[in-house]
């Protein structure tokens, strides 16, 4: 097998994808671009070894070449490292003359060896074979002497999120060192030391990605989703565990005599199982996330996904309890707790348990006074209660309530702000895997608080609209059988105030019953509506539009100006409901004469034109502006009137005219009085269902 070839291949198809990485995500700064063109030399660097591999000496010149003209690219990359990875400005300065010489003497002798290889192919010196090898032990002996002074001069963040470049880069040089010290040595390069060295190419590139990845200035999304990492890290080691326990089973087979192919059989199939056990393992997951996001990424989350997650996770649910069971939910999947309590503050600034997930409810009230609340509200800390023995300091004058050691394995607290004061607090027990929590995962749960309590707040006050929105319904509904019953008690006052004189006239009496018995119903229709049920008396009959104006005014004889009546119809036939309309005409004559003079003028009349009868109501009062009509007249409990209106009646008239199909046009000028005038289509009736 020729380990050279897959070895310089993996090599090769590593840099170029790292390469190609760096291309796309490309920054402007200089270190960025001196790493793009190091790992791209890199790459021709092990195309070309390929080719030497499969033992093409055509390719030797070219090999030994890049072969120092990589070195110097790692050089010029590493040395430009001590501009930005230097403690202090004045340390900077010192090391940026350090790095200027040494970049001078390390690319001048990697430039003298370069000319030996060229020279070399020309002339045939005695000693050249030597002190090339020397050259490149001299070059690796360099590339460790910089990496050694980067890492020790580099100030500690610095120094993390460059280790691993530091760890591939010198087990490189190292590696060249040792190869070309033992053909020094012997005179001849060791074929097996030459082969494995791409194999150590290979595993440095990844690590020169997570260093990439750790420095902005570098590249700009050299990135790999954590779940992707973890799948593949998953599927490798799934991989290598079931190549060991084949081997394992072969060793089984081949050494267990007669029972050696069951016993291979039993040992695979009882190391699948154990492998399944393993991957189903939620904590072993857990686990897994935690040491790739602590050792492996500059942020131990992926902040875009949680922020995705947490959004989703915060659904609409049904009723209050599923609500508040979400918020509980998005908040304990940040770290894995399984359990938890959600605390909100009532009408009476008191802190109750309205929701649980996986925890028992507790009746305890919090009163605003009490430590915990206190310390929430004034601090805003995430309190960590596994930590409260081992930081005092950070949590004095804090006295937790009895009720929160009763709770099974309490692990946070994570305050919910509100605009104004403190919103509540959510309990997280029972983590999956007990971890610390760092300065991180608590602003992750502080920034998380700040989107749930919003999203509580929301929620809250979209209940309170809706109960908000059913009284208004029921002020609403009260004010329309106000507005009728006022109707009602006014003909029933006026056949009180006629009694007196008129009770021996058979006429009056005979007008009297009539009436009360329209008013009984007119109160039994208001007494179905409050029933929510469909309105019987509302029933649509034959009317004639002219007798209906007629008995109305003849109703409002008693009040002056005394309206009078002008048609141009004998007969105008409709179908409708006659005490609705009645209704509307009668507040309308109202209306009118409330606004005109005792010794003006009120005049109805019937007419017909293009498909509607018109009844027009004609005063001379004091009129309306333009704006009032616009905006008020018809707007709904808006009144005039003060305590003596509901505001109703025109807006009612109005819905029982488009209704019918028809409308309320009004004309007025302000001291000249008004022209209302109502449309009814011609032979059309209402829909009484949707009444109100």
């Amino acid at each position: 097998m020729n380990l050279g070839f897959y070895g310089y291949t993996a090599a090769t198809i590593a840099y170029g994808f790292f390469a190609v990485l760096l291309l796309f995500s490309w920054r402007e700064s200089l270190q960025g671009k001196l790493l793009f063109i190091t790992i791209a030399v890199s790459a021709v660097w092990s195309i070309i070894a390929v080719q030497i591999s499969l033992h093409d000496e055509s390719y030797l010149l070219l090999y030994q070449v890049f072969e120092i003209i990589r070195y110097i690219a790692w050089y010029v990359f590493l040395l430009k490292l001590f501009d930005v990875a230097l403690p202090d400005v004045k340390q900077s300065r010192s090391f940026q003359r350090f790095s200027r010489n040494a970049l001078f003497l390390s690319v001048g002798l990697a430039s003298l060896f370069l000319i030996n290889e060229l020279l070399a192919k020309v002339f045939s010196l005695p000693g050249q074979f030597v002190l090339g090898i020397t050259g490149n032990v001299l070059l690796a002996l360099a590339g460790l002497a910089i990496i050694e002074q980067l890492y020790r001069n580099t100030s500690a963040r610095f120094r993390w999120a460059t280790k691993y470049l530091f760890l591939g880069v010198g087990g490189i040089f190292a590696f060249d060192f040792y190869l070309y010290s033992d053909a020094l040595l012997f005179r001849n390069i060791d074929q097996s030391l030459w082969d494995a060295r791409g194999i150590v190419h290979f595993v440095a590139v990844p690590l020169l990605v997570i260093s990439s990845a750790r420095n902005k200035n570098w590249s700009l999304n050299v990135f790999v989703s954590r779940e992707i990492v973890l799948n593949t890290t998953a599927i490798f080691a799934g991989g290598l565990y079931l190549l060991a326990m084949a081997g394992a089973g072969y060793y089984i087979r081949e050494f267990g005599g007669s029972w050696g192919q069951f016993g291979q059989v039993m040992f695979i199939s009882l190391a699948v199982v154990f492998l399944f056990v393993l991957v189903s393992s939620v904590r072993l997951r857990a686990q897994i996330k935690v040491f790739l996001g602590k050792h492996f990424y500059k942020n131990k989350y992926d902040y875009r996904l949680e922020w995705l997650r947490l959004t989703e996770d915060l659904v609409e649910s049904g009723d209050a309890n599923s609500h508040y069971r979400t918020a509980i939910e998005a908040m304990a999947d940040i770290v894995d707790a399984r359990a938890g309590s959600l605390w909100l503050c009532d009408d009476k600034q008191q802190y109750r348990n309205i929701g649980v997930w996986h925890s028992r409810h507790y009746e305890e009230v919090l009163a605003a006074d009490e430590s915990l609340i206190l310390f929430l509200s004034k601090k805003g800390f995430v309190i960590n209660l596994h930590e409260m023995e081992s930081h005092v300091e950070e949590y004095e004058g804090l006295s937790l309530p009895q009720w929160l050691t009763e709770m099974e394995h309490p692990w946070l607290i994570v305050p919910l702000q509100g605009a104004d004061k403190l919103l509540g607090f959510v309990v997280l027990a029972n983590p999956l895997l007990l971890r610390t929590i760092n300065w991180e995962d608590r602003d992750l749960l502080k920034t998380a608080a700040k989107q749930i309590s919003s999203y509580l707040m929301v929620w809250m006050t979209s209940a309170q609209l809706a109960e908000s929105k059913q009284f208004e319904v029921f002020t609403r509904l009260s004010a329309y059988m106000v507005h009728d019953l006022k109707n009602i008690a006014a003909e029933l006052n006026l056949v009180a105030l006629n009694a007196k004189k008129f009770s021996s006239n058979p006429e009056f009496v005979m007008d009297a019953f009539e009436t009360v018995e329209h008013a009984a119903g007119d109160i039994n229709r208001l007494l179905e509506q409050l029933r929510n049920k469909r309105a019987l008396g509302e029933k649509r009959v034959d009317v004639n539009l002219s007798e209906i104006i007629q008995q109305v005014i003849a109703a409002k004889q008693q009040s002056l100006p005394v309206p009078q009546y002008e048609s141009g119809l004998s007969a105008a036939i409709v179908s409708l409901d006659k005490s609705r309309l009645s209704n509307v005409l009668a507040h309308l004559i109202d209306n009118a004469q409330q606004a005109t003079d005792d010794t003006g003028e009120i005049i109805i009349s019937l007419s017909e034109s293009a498909g509607f009868y018109l009844i027009e109501i004609k005063d001379s009062g004091h009129g309306m502006d333009e704006g009032f009509i616009r905006h008020r007249l018809f707007k709904a409990f808006d009144t005039t009137k003060g305590n003596a209106g509901m505001g109703i009646g025109m807006y009612e008239s109005r819905e029982f005219m488009r209704q019918l199909g028809g409308d309320i046009l009004v004309l007025s000028k302000v001291g000249k009085g008004s022209i209302i005038t109502l449309h009814i289509p011609l032979n059309k009736s209402v829909d009484e269902s949707g009444d109100k």
